[in-house]
């Protein structure tokens, strides 16, 4: 197994390896099928403007279509084994990782990486495949600004268990984050009931773009199929003694380092 396949068995287990997985996809090489022909075996495919597509495409579950896309060789080889396919139904090609999701992501195809195989399969859209290959999803960003101001700190019991679960195995992981809280919006009077608008304050001490980025592409993985408001999420100003001991007041906080000391003032 190569470092890709280890990413997406993490994956497997949880949205928290996402952003390890996000790194590992977009270096190194895709594999992937195309019809059999005997004169194109060891030769390279020029892909001309126009022309179709000579990736194979297989049914999804739910209806649509999709690229088989492998991590390896390997994976090529157990993905046919598994699915008993004939010999010289299909040849195998690989291509650098970038080239390949730009392509993909251009032509508005949907990927699937090691589909039938034991390391998992992973969806790939569009979208994600586009800010994979031009490089803006693995971008840090860091936001703009403090979190401040009172808002509705959920108790344990009202969380988001979907979205905290994998943000809290990502935080454990690294000394940079301090604490966090899951708040969220009340609704606009006499706005329709909907799906609850959830904010994240997120306490970082030293601060890290890095890290901070992988964090907000776990929460996005983790709530891809969601419906309703996307979650937000802000840093708290690490230099606000009392606006953080006005949060511990408020509400536990569903993360808190082992060996972080709490700011005078904060009953916890």
């Amino acid at each position: 197994m190569n470092d890709l396949d280890r990413a997406i068995l993490a994956l497997q287990r949880s949205a928290a390896a996402t952003p390890e997985f996000y790194r590992q996809l977009a270096q190194g090489d895709l594999w992937f099928l195309v019809r059999y022909h005997p004169e194109i075996e060891g030769e390279k495919i020029e892909l001309k403007n126009g022309a179709p597509m000579p990736f194979i495409l297989f049914k999804v579950r739910g209806g649509g279509s999709a690229v088989a896309l492998f991590s390896s060789a390997e994976r090529v080889d157990e993905c046919l084994e598994k699915s008993k396919i004939p010999a010289r139904r299909y040849s195998t090609g690989s291509m650098p990782a970038r080239q390949m999701l730009e392509i993909l992501g251009a032509q508005k195809l949907i990927a699937v990486v090691n589909q039938g195989c034991s390391s998992g399969g992973v969806t790939l859209p569009p979208d994600l495949m586009r800010d994979l290959a031009n490089g803006r999803a693995l971008k840090p960003i860091l936001p703009e600004g403090q979190m401040h101001g009172v808002m509705n700190i959920l108790d344990p019991a009202d969380y988001p268990t979907h979205l905290i679960q994998p943000l809290f195995e990502l935080m454990r992981q690294h000394a940079q984050f301090r604490a966090a809280w899951v708040c969220a919006f009340p609704p606009e009077p006499g706005a329709p009931a909907g799906p609850p608008h959830y904010q994240l304050l997120i306490l970082m001490d030293p601060r890290d773009e890095r890290l901070f980025h992988d964090l907000n592409m776990t929460l996005s993985a983790a709530e891809r199929d969601q419906t309703g408001p996307k979650t937000g999420l802000g840093l708290v100003d690490e230099t606000d003694a009392d606006y953080i001991a006005s949060l511990f007041r408020q509400a536990p906080a569903f993360f808190t380092a082992a060996d972080y000391r709490h700011p005078p003032g904060a009953s916890v």
